[in-house]
């Protein structure tokens, strides 16, 4: 079995104020990547956009060209607090409301 974990909190400040498990934090701390927050990669925001389309175009059932270029400026200028998973939702919802290519 493999664990991946996220998080925005320090786990070491945490384990030093008793508030998180230093055995877990060990487990888990095995090979850590540090990928900086979205808003500080809008040049991933296209990629991204473009695999969701495509991920929910096929669970969705609808043919979908692709994302407007005034959409993925919107999306770009917004600051993704709740990062990859939020541009995610964003991308479903959109998917579910948007009519299909003709």
């Amino acid at each position: 079995m493999r664990v991946v974990s996220a998080t925005h909190r320090d786990l070491e400040q945490l384990i030093s104020a008793g508030e998180f498990r230093e055995d877990l934090y060990y487990r888990l701390n095995v090979f850590p990547i540090q990928l900086p927050p979205l808003r500080d990669r809008p040049g991933d925001i296209p990629l991204l956009c473009e695999h969701f389309i495509q991920k929910y175009a096929q669970t969705i059932g609808k043919r979908v060209r692709g994302a407007d270029p005034t959409a993925l400026a919107s999306l770009a200028a917004y600051p993704w607090p709740g990062n990859v998973r939020e541009l995610e939702n964003v991308i479903e919802r959109g998917m579910i409301l948007a009519r299909a290519a003709s």
